[in-house]
């Protein structure tokens, strides 16, 4: 067995599944004074970074498509050790 090929499988385990790139229009909502704010972004990958930054700030918050599908509704994460 060569070494990079090795070195390859250890990367693939440690790194975990590839993500791929999914192009179109997103919202990340937020609920604020009983109305919905939304931030347009342009690719799933970014909606879901900047909904992670919102419930790190511990706001409520969802990605939408530009269907007003909910795609991901996670209304806050936990901090709590299991």
């Amino acid at each position: 067995m060569k070494i990079s090929s090795v070195i390859n499988t250890l990367l693939a385990s440690t790194l975990g599944p590839e993500r791929s790139e999914v192009s179109g229009s997103y919202n990340i909502c937020i609920p604020s004074e009983g109305n919905v704010q939304r931030y347009q972004t342009t690719s799933l990958v970014q909606a879901e970074a900047m909904l992670n930054e919102w419930l790190r700030a511990g706001w409520p918050a969802w990605i939408e498509d530009k269907n007003s599908n909910v795609i991901h509704s996670i209304a806050t994460t936990s901090n709590a050790l299991n």
